[in-house]
């Protein structure tokens, strides 16, 4: 029996160790495993405009639909900005205006790239 208990004991800890090891994932990687290349690269965009404490986290915390389609429409405004840096940084702007204090429902409306469009 006194073998029994040694062997018990050291299967447990490591079943212990192997817990500890993997460190559950943020909202930010579990929502990149579902995103696509350009997704990804405006998701990295939106992170540099969102600086004030906790307003990225914030944003990761909406539903995965609603933030897929504000990344569409990131991309589809700094498109339309193309070679305008001015135009680029105005709307990242606009962007963390927006976050501040506007709900991400309206988002495509509320935050409008100043570069017309094209």
């Amino acid at each position: 029996t006194n073998t029994n208990k040694t062997k018990s004991r050291g299967k447990r800890d490591l079943t212990q160790k192997e817990v500890t090891q993997e460190k559950p994932k943020s909202k930010e990687e579990l929502l990149r495993e579902k995103l696509s290349d350009d997704q990804k690269t405006h998701l990295d965009w939106l992170k540099t405009a969102l600086t004030d404490a906790g307003e990225f986290d914030k944003f990761l915390g909406n539903n995965e639909d609603k933030i897929k389609s504000a990344l569409e429409h990131i991309k589809t405004e700094l498109d339309k900005c193309n070679e305008n840096n001015e135009g680029k940084n105005t709307f990242k702007t606009t962007v963390q205006g927006f976050f501040s204090g506007g709900n991400i429902d309206n988002f495509s409306t509320g935050a409008v790239s100043t570069c017309g469009n094209s």
